[in-house]
């Protein structure tokens, strides 16, 4: 796919693919798709972007997706909760049952091919 980028401002940018247009704030993390927005991740109009200003993608990922931030996340002690057997419980906990929710079975064949997630293309030469 052909992404074409235009640098309207110091940190804002207008991504053009073949069909539409979306606007990127590398520096709000922002971008009109909101893939940036949600995920906390550039999404490939945001990567576009700062290869186009020759920045480094990875500096716009937010922090909760880096390697130290679990670190830390994790670093302290994870105690469990209290002793089981001065725990209480209702009396009636083994009469409660809690089945899976009643589901239908589809009709036909099953699909084969993965769903593609949003903004997922193919490899050209590929079904």
């Amino acid at each position: 796919m052909l992404l074409n980028v235009y640098q309207v401002d110091r940190s804002e940018f207008e991504v053009k693919d073949e069909t539409m247009k979306f606007v990127v704030d590398l520096e709000k993390r922002h971008c009109t798709c909101n893939v940036f927005d949600i995920d906390k991740i550039p999404c490939i109009h945001a990567i576009a972007a700062a290869k186009h200003i020759k920045r480094d993608e990875n500096r716009f990922v937010d922090a909760s997706h880096l390697t130290e931030t679990w670190a830390k996340a994790y670093a302290e002690s994870i105690h469990p909760g209290g002793e089981l057997s001065t725990s209480t419980y209702p009396e009636n906990i083994d009469e409660l049952s809690c089945p899976p929710p009643a589901t239908k079975k589809k009709s036909g064949r099953p699909p084969t091919k993965r769903k593609r997630s949003v903004g997922e293309f193919g490899v050209p030469g590929s079904k």
